[in-house]
């Protein structure tokens, strides 16, 4: 049950770690870049925390994509 409840932020973070590595930043520049503090971040990756829409914006803004690009999928197994 409990890693059913986080399951969505596990894959939430492995695509955001996937896009960050893509568009070429370490994580202290990306978290830097989007705003965040980097032990914020870290723990969005690893599935720990779960975003607010305003940093899954920010997020998506650094990238260069929509929300809905960095969303997309992400509730597929």
């Amino acid at each position: 049950m409990f890693l059913e409840k986080y399951e969505i932020n596990i894959r939430f973070g492995k695509k955001l770690r996937l896009l960050r590595i893509e568009n070429g930043y370490n994580q202290y520049d990306f978290a830097f870049d989007c705003d965040i503090s980097e032990a914020y971040y870290g723990r969005i990756e690893r599935g720990e925390f779960s975003p607010s829409l305003k940093t899954m914006n920010k997020i998506a803004q650094t990238l260069g994509i929509t929300l809905s690009e960095l969303l997309k999928n992400v509730d597929k197994t």
